[in-house]
């Protein structure tokens, strides 16, 4: 079964394997900065370094990377890997795995719900390789690609319900709970608030529908939880107080919206630019729908939503379908986000999330990721019904019903393009003599500097070069002006200078020559580099008058060393 999940993960992904260079996946810059976690956290272990706090990508500024969704296990995973293939190639192998999982998790964890092994095969493709999940594979998410965690926690949450139920083994399956927290934790701290969000949203509907009415099982849990706890509490100490420090925490995001990206209540059934079946009228609808697409992609299909809704009202007595009902539907009904949107169109209804997006967990939270839940009790619930009916089908019928369900989940054109990645390229310049005889960790100004529409380009240079000079304007989240996170630095002479370059615009407010060059002095600056590139001329001919002198030419490349002098010697 993880096998066949391996093959499909491996031909949906062939536009990246097929390049024949090395690409990074993904429409936006995610990638890169995944990449750049993933050689940082060796890099840093290594050479003594904090692991979690470093100005290396935002230079001066200080990056408290617990609040970037920096995975360090799975980095060490991936660090023999990327020694032998190389960052980029070994970034598409975790990426192509980490989807496999997450349907191969889901399937082992439904297969002993059902008889045949064909409904746990559906339920586990379904959920990884659902719209939802193929459009953060081609934003390059990897955060929420890694979803193996949640079929994981169910699992390991039924043993100790069952270890409570028995009075046994209580602090065994603790303990197994405490390591399940650490692991989701690393994996998405987002997803470790809302996978325990659900926990508490389910227990009360489980207590509503008299199945916990004797509140002795309080006392029976005990063991388990306070096992739980102290074990994610001694093994999580040290980066949650690194991640709640003041001095670099972050208020809120700016990337995504808790209030904008949010799910559609026709999302769910209206295709859109994400499926390969979208009809010009039917699809044109969803251009209307809130949030940033491939972060509300919440789509499953008429035919799988009328499946769904038909085994719950059938099958509702049965666990799996109970369970199915429960988590899609409490799932859905958050995913709508604080207020009800409607073709796009908002109506004043409110929502439970108005509510639960001012908890001080879930303020940063988006609602449109509360999906991955609707996704798994959909996935339940597809599993139970077809467990149902395979025996009442014949094959062609079969055949059929898989192909009605599935058919309308398959990935666009635009969206296989997102897989098909960003060709990367390291500049000779970087390994030049004369940039190698700079101390290590001098800060260099790359133009052009990381952009979603680069995919990160300079963090990827960084992160092959081996952190050997720091660089501000890193795509990573820091605190902003009035403590607003970001993914750029306060603006500023210099800032404004390389990102007009950057974007091939004329600099139209051209700073002082002397705050720009103080700024390059205050933040020591030891190079400015710009690579051969569209508008490459026009970049060195402005700088040369920005600067007041000329570059030196090194690999093809236009290097200004120390260049908050007036002079190479002044």
């Amino acid at each position: 079964m993880p096998a066949s999940f391996l093959v499909l993960s491996l031909l949906l992904m062939l536009p990246l394997w097929l390049s024949g260079q090395p690409r990074l996946l993904g429409y936006g810059a995610d990638s890169a900065m995944h990449l750049w976690f993933f050689e940082w956290f060796p890099f840093a272990i290594t050479h003594g370094l904090n692991p979690f706090v470093t100005s290396l990508a935002t230079s001066p500024q200080q990056v408290n990377l617990l609040w970037n969704n920096a995975d360090l296990p799975l980095a060490l995973l991936a660090w023999p890997l990327i020694q032998v293939v190389g960052g980029a190639v070994a970034m598409g192998v975790v990426y192509t795995v980490l989807m496999a999982a997450a349907a191969a998790a889901m399937a082992w964890q439904l297969r002993p719900w059902v008889r045949h092994a064909s409904a746990a095969w559906l339920g586990g493709l379904l959920f990884g390789f659902s719209p939802f999940a193929q459009s953060e594979l081609a934003a390059g998410h990897l955060t929420w690609v890694t979803t193996a965690t949640l079929p994981l926690g169910w699992w390991v949450g039924q043993r100790a319900i069952e270890a409570v139920r028995r009075c046994e083994h209580r602090v065994r399956w603790g303990l197994a709970g405490g390591g399940w927290l650490v692991l989701q934790y690393w994996a998405s701290k987002e997803l470790l608030a809302t996978s325990l969000l659900m926990v508490v949203l389910l227990l009360v509907v489980h207590f509503l529908r008299g199945r916990l009415r004797d509140l002795g099982w309080l006392r029976d849990t005990l063991p388990v939880v306070a096992s739980a706890v102290l074990l994610a509490v001694a093994l999580m100490a040290f980066p949650l107080v690194m991640q709640l420090s003041g001095a670099v925490a972050l208020s809120r995001p700016t990337v995504v919206s808790p209030t904008a990206d949010v799910v559609d209540l026709l999302a769910f059934i209206v295709p859109g630019y994400a499926q390969l079946v979208s009809p010009g009228a039917v699809g044109a609808i969803s251009q209307h729908f809130s949030g940033i697409f491939l972060e509300t992609d919440a789509y499953l299909g008429l035919p799988l939503v009328v499946l769904a809704v038909w085994v719950g009202l059938r099958r509702r007595s049965q666990p799996l379908a109970g369970f199915g009902i429960a988590c899609a539907g409490l799932a859905a009904l958050l995913a709508l986000g604080p207020w009800l949107h409607v073709a796009g169109t908002r109506i004043d209804l409110p929502l439970p999330w108005l509510l639960i997006g001012r908890l001080p967990l879930y303020a940063k939270a988006v609602p449109s990721r509360m999906t991955v839940f609707v996704v798994a009790g959909v996935a339940c619930l597809l599993a139970a019904g077809w467990d149902h009916l395979v025996g009442a089908l014949r094959p062609a019928a079969r055949i059929a019903v898989v192909g009605l369900v599935f058919l309308p989940l398959l990935p666009s054109l635009g969206i296989i393009q997102g897989y098909a990645g960003f060709a990367m390229y390291l500049p000779q310049v970087f390994s030049s003599r004369q940039l190698r005889a700079l101390p290590a960790g001098s800060v260099v100004v790359s133009i052009p500097w990381s952009t979603r529409g680069n995919h990160g380009l300079t963090m990827y240079w960084q992160a092959e070069s081996g952190f050997r000079f720091a660089q501000p304007f890193g795509y990573l989240l820091h605190a902003g002006p009035g403590g607003v996170s970001t993914d750029l630095n306060t603006p500023s002479p210099l800032e404004k200078v390389v990102s007009q370059l950057t974007l091939n615009q004329a600099v139209t407010t051209r700073p002082r020559s002397g705050a720009l060059l103080g700024q390059l002095r205050r933040w020591h600056v030891a190079a400015i580099v710009v690579t051969r590139r569209h508008g490459f001329d026009f970049d060195v001919s402005t700088l040369k008058s920005l600067l007041g002198r000329s570059p030196k030419t090194i690999a093809g490349a236009a290097v200004w060393f120390y260049p908050g002098r007036r002079s190479p010697t002044g």
